[in-house]
């Protein structure tokens, strides 16, 4: 039902590059998934999806981003703000 996914795509704004493992797009709405395969958690990857938020924000391309860390071995998924 999206419009596009991509897989690893380069986020590039002011500058910075960050690839995050998917981006999915339908209209003006952004869904960014971050995999972690390991049997942690760690707060470095929660920073790291902000970090991928505030570039797509900074494009002024989309209205509602959401951004998830998915720790595939503990079978969660944790949304980011």
């Amino acid at each position: 039902e999206w419009d596009d996914v991509k897989c690893e795509a380069n986020i590039i704004s002011q500058g910075q590059v960050r690839r995050p493992d998917r981006v999915m797009i339908k209209g003006d709405r952004v869904i960014v998934v971050d995999y972690k395969f390991g049997e942690k958690r760690d707060t470095l990857y929660g920073k790291q999806m902000s970090e991928y938020i505030a570039l797509l924000c900074d494009m002024r391309c989309y209205n509602h981003i959401e951004g998830y860390v998915w720790y595939v071995a503990l079978g969660e998924l944790k949304r980011v703000e």
